[in-house]
């Protein structure tokens, strides 16, 4: 495959005005190699793309079986592809040998699992990356972040801090380009809690991420896709905060079958996969949950302890918002 392409000034990371001041994340971006970009998708065909499918999924820190759930999305549509995905797991030698404080690693399971990096799958898919990592994975030479792939080419991407409550966040935000027409998708991943004995409880720490997040986002239509640790569902302020904000279309929904998107205890609905379209530009938007099984039974799901979800969505025709 070819090398990863380490390009910190196409995916910036701005200063961090948070909840304390830059010597707070001092030690996490020195744990975490660069940030990548790699272009690998083939060219787009001339023709006009009026539908596409968005995978939101949490790798758990790589488990997931990515290409496996590509191929089977791959046999439900031809539509050009994009994922949203966290907890994407890298290793490659940006990443410092060892690691500057403990204290400053995002942990790492003990257990010896295959892993697949997010790069060298980008590699076998063909597909479009770029990828911004949040935290170490404990001693280990790797780490995990955000990442977006996708069939159709990434422009204006950008990662930026969320106020810090437990662990480094960085979100991942990037205007997908069809045709002449471009709109914002999003990558991100909240704090399931807040540190032990502080102030900011896991609630109101993701509230102020979900603000924060919000009030950089440009205006027209967007994609998030994020693990948004919603331990309380739509009775959040998190979850208010985007509804507000025009996130009206994805999970949870009322007439969805599922009850959960984290898949081991307690389930919960965690995952997001939300729409905002405030110029009218979709014509029909759905989103669904993949399941391994088909009665959701096993211990993990393609391999993650989070369902992958998957949207579909339909443009209006130029002609037709004219």
């Amino acid at each position: 495959m070819a090398s990863p392409v380490a390009a910190p000034s196409a995916i910036p990371v701005s200063p961090w005005r948070g909840l304390a001041g830059r010597d707070r994340l001092h030690a996490w971006r020195s744990n975490v190699g660069e940030s990548v970009a790699l272009d690998l998708a083939p060219p787009a065909s001339g023709s006009a793309v009026t539908s596409l499918v968005v995978l939101s999924w949490n790798l758990w820190i790589g488990r997931g079986r990515l290409t496996e759930v590509v191929g089977r999305v791959r046999e439900m549509t031809d539509a050009p592809l994009v994922v949203l995905a966290q907890e994407a797991f890298r290793a490659d030698a940006s990443v410092p040998h060892r690691t500057v404080a403990r204290r400053a690693a995002g942990g790492f399971p003990p257990r010896v699992v295959p892993r697949a990096d997010i790069a060298e799958l980008a590699a076998t898919l063909r597909l479009n990356l770029r990828y911004v990592p949040s935290m170490r994975n404990g001693t280990g030479a790797s780490d995990r972040g955000n990442a977006i792939l996708s069939d159709l080419p990434l422009a204006q991407v950008r990662g930026f801090e969320l106020p810090f409550v437990l662990q480094r966040r960085v979100p991942l935000v990037a205007t997908l380009a069809i045709g002449e027409d471009a709109f914002q998708i999003v990558s991100a991943h909240l704090d399931p809690r807040g540190p032990a004995g502080a102030r900011v409880v896991g609630g109101e720490g993701r509230a102020r991420q979900a603000r924060y997040l919000l009030e950089r986002l440009a205006d027209g239509l967007t994609v998030l896709g994020a693990d948004l640790n919603l331990s309380r569902g739509k009775r959040e302020r998190a979850w208010r905060l985007l509804h507000q904000a025009g996130f009206t279309t994805g999970v949870p929904a009322v007439h969805q079958p599922w009850r959960h998107t984290f898949h081991a205890l307690p389930r919960l609905v965690l995952d997001y996969l939300v729409l905002r379209d405030d110029e009218g530009r979709v014509a029909t938007a759905s989103v669904e949950r993949l399941d391994e099984h088909p009665r959701d039974r096993g211990a993990t799901v393609f391999g993650s302890d989070h369902h992958t979800l998957l949207a579909r969505i339909e443009l209006k025709s130029v002609e037709g918002d004219r």
